[in-house]
């Protein structure tokens, strides 16, 4: 969501960062109130644009559940305060989805009537969770779990990657591109 800000406007990230209220003026008797929308400045309109940019992205970016917890909000820190304490998880709720991830982590294996690529989407997902939460999985445990959780139909290519000892230096997604080829023929 921040990229997907900052990409629109990178000050809209910023007042996201600064939060923003509605331009006031002071009466002559002290008392504050907001301005009429004539009679901003054009800093006030610049800035009020920034907010409406960074506040619509976050709207629009919601799912109908989130976007009940902010619509009634005019300050786009303030929704994206809310945001973020609706979505924030304790550490212990991080630690048990963290144990869970490694122990799907670990059964995976690629079903017999699966292709590679289908293999490889549900691994994906394992680790972008994982990588969610703060604990990225390393390309040599990624590599060194495909080789051992591909069925035999693939063990002829296993035996030639494990002989040209690439293995340590081997990235995932050149592996995988190594089995589709694999696959395919």
């Amino acid at each position: 969501m921040r990229m997907y800000i900052k990409s629109i406007e990178e000050r809209a990230w910023q007042r996201v960062l600064d939060s923003w209220s509605p331009p006031r003026t002071v009466d002559a008797d002290g008392g504050s109130r907001v301005k009429p929308d004539s009679a901003w400045s054009d800093d006030d309109v610049q800035t009020s644009n920034f907010n409406s940019k960074a506040l619509n992205t976050i709207f629009t970016s919601v799912d109908i559940n989130m976007f009940s917890l902010i619509t009634t909000c005019t300050s786009d820190k303030d929704a994206w305060d809310i945001l973020q304490r609706h979505c924030e998880i304790s550490e212990s709720v991080c630690r048990t989805k963290l144990r869970m991830l490694t122990s799907k982590f670990e059964s995976l294996r690629i079903e017999e009537n699966e292709t590679i690529v289908e293999y490889d989407q549900r691994l994906r997902d394992i680790v972008n969770e994982a990588f969610s939460l703060g604990n990225p999985f390393s390309n040599e445990r990624l590599v060194s779990k495909v080789l051992r959780s591909l069925s035999e139909r693939f063990n002829i290519k296993i035996c030639a990657i494990d002989k040209s000892n690439h293995t340590f230096t081997l990235n995932l997604e050149d592996l995988i591109s190594s089995f589709r080829t694999f696959e395919m023929n």
